[in-house]
């Protein structure tokens, strides 16, 4: 299982659907997770989604064998336990501040489509941007992944290529599976 990790922006959800298409792509077998979307809901119960997460997210286990994004190390922690007897690797994608606020800003105005913005949107971006960017930097300090990705500038099939020789260097394939076990 290969999870993808980093603050918003960092190209988790890009770069997972890269490495889910090569795998099945070359015949592999895969499924792929956001595990954002496991947690959608308003109001938030309790105000943090982490437990309707995990509890998603192990009711699927059966269906998906292999998922995707991971926020915090309690997070991560308690996702891992919600897949039974799981090996799983952590990959942080990493981007700077200017590259993420770049990113949310470019996302919003496409959103936007022939709505066009406004000052009052981009103020919202410019504000989602700088919580993103304080995120970001709480990660990096609490850098709990078994390895990490620059994502600034480059491809996101040099990212994806990126993550799969860091699989290979930690022990595992280029598919997400540990040497010696499937």
């Amino acid at each position: 299982m290969v999870w993808l990790c980093g603050a918003d922006a960092a190209g988790k959800s890009t770069v997972g659907w890269e490495i889910y298409d090569r795998i099945t792509g070359s015949g592999g077998t895969a499924a792929y997770l956001d595990v954002d979307y496991l947690g959608f809901c308003t109001p938030q119960p309790g105000g943090d989604p982490t437990w309707l997460v995990e509890r998603n997210l192990a009711a699927m286990w059966a269906t998906f064998a292999e998922a995707g994004v991971v926020v915090t190390r309690q997070q991560w922690q308690r996702y891992a336990a919600a897949v039974p007897d799981a090996r799983a690797i952590l990959c942080r994608l990493r981007v700077t501040p200017q590259t993420q606020a770049d990113r949310i800003l470019r996302r919003g105005v496409l959103e936007a489509g022939d709505g066009g913005t406004n000052d009052e949107m981009l103020a919202g971006l410019d504000a989602y941007a700088q919580r993103s960017a304080q995120f970001a930097a709480k990660l990096e300090a609490d850098d709990f992944a078994d390895f990490a990705v620059d994502t600034d500038g480059v491809p996101i099939k040099v990212v994806a290529d990126r993550v799969q020789a860091g699989l290979v260097a930690n022990g595992w394939d280029s598919f997400g599976h540990r040497r010696g076990a499937r």
